[in-house]
């Protein structure tokens, strides 16, 4: 069994697979950082705020009527860059958004968790959000009554 024991790492890009920390989340994060300094924190977490407020306002506006309430705290101090929608049926409505390209979380109960990025989400994107789950609350509510 001659020889010592050693790493001897892979060629190519299945070198950069392992390693401590591991060297692709190492170079993702460095990525982030860089980002994160050219934004500056104050506008990130300035537009966090607006794109939130903006997510509140449109769900109060137009689907507090179709059973859906904010879970998150009003007060923007409290709150950190995503938006919890409670609502019974959220399960289904999240693998209904996800059909329709509109990323989202389901949090047990009853949440759809809207992650708001400040560094890659747009305002039109909330909108077209808050979009899509109207119509899908239209179309349960229609469905719902003809059964």
């Amino acid at each position: 069994m001659g020889g010592a024991p050693g790493y001897v790492p892979s060629a190519g890009i299945r070198g950069w697979l392992s390693g401590t920390p591991p060297v692709l989340a190492l170079a993702a994060v460095e990525e982030g950082v860089r980002l994160v300094e050219e934004a500056g924190i104050e506008p990130i977490r300035e537009k966090g705020i607006a794109l939130t407020e903006l997510a509140i306002e449109l769900a109060d506006d137009r689907l507090a009527e179709r059973g859906v309430r904010v879970a998150s705290p009003r007060d923007c101090a409290r709150r950190g860059a995503h938006v919890a929608l409670a609502h019974p049926d959220a399960r289904r409505l999240c693998e209904q958004l996800g059909d329709r390209n509109v990323i989202v979380d389901f949090r047990a109960p009853d949440v759809i968790r809207l992650g708001l990025s400040p560094l890659s989400t747009r305002f039109v994107e909330v909108w077209d959000a808050i979009d899509v789950l109207a119509e899908l609350l239209v179309v349960a509510e229609t469905v719902g009554a003809l059964a």
